[in-house]
Order: structure tokens, then C-alpha cells, then sequence
């Protein structure tokens, strides 16, 4: 039997014997099979799928990005300081600066 032929024979068999309600024990009597050799082969497998499942990454779920609003402030030579500058009132803005500078 080649490499690939005894993969496909033992996955089949650990695979049957899974979805059998039989003990590990009982599946290998009734087919003849060494009880040692299905759970090296169970555990051979099992390991292959950890293997090919982990890519040494972990998935992170990110929030939502919320952009907090940082009050832009001016100040102007005389003292006066003009806050709470937003998209909404940006033609304001400009009035005022061009009228106070």
C-alpha cells in the first residue's frame, strides 16, 4: 500500500468508526483492525487538521471606529479665542476670523 492509499485507508476508518456507536475497541474487533493503531492514526489525522487550521494568526474582531471631535480652538492677537469649530458652522467661522482679525 503506498503513503496515500494507508492515509485514505485509516481517515476512512476513523472516520467510520466515529459516526458508529461502537467503543473504540468494538469498531476495531468487528474489522479486524489493532485498537493501537486506530488512535495513532486518529491521533495522526487530528493533528494534520490542527496543523492545516492553524496559520499562527488569530482572528480579532476590531470596534467600530468612532472618531472623536477635537474642539479646534483660535486665538487671535486681541485675546479673544473662538472654539468649538465644526463642519456645521465652518461658514461662521470664516465670517468671524475675517471680521476679528
Amino acid at each position: 500500500m503506498t503513503t496515500k492509499q494507508t492515509q485514505s485507508f485509516w481517515q476512512q476508518h476513523v472516520s467510520q468508526w466515529q459516526q458508529s456507536t461502537l467503543s473504540q475497541a468494538q469498531y476495531c474487533k468487528k474489522h479486524d483492525l489493532k485498537p493501537h493503531s486506530l488512535s495513532h492514526h486518529k491521533r495522526k489525522l487530528e493533528t494534520k487538521r490542527e496543523k492545516v487550521a492553524s496559520s499562527g494568526f488569530i482572528k480579532v474582531t476590531v470596534p467600530q471606529r468612532v472618531e472623536l471631535q477635537t474642539p479646534l480652538t483660535l486665538h487671535f492677537a486681541s485675546g479673544l479665542s473662538l472654539s468649538g469649530i465644526e463642519v456645521n458652522n465652518i461658514a461662521l467661522v470664516k465670517q468671524l476670523t475675517a471680521v476679528l482679525s
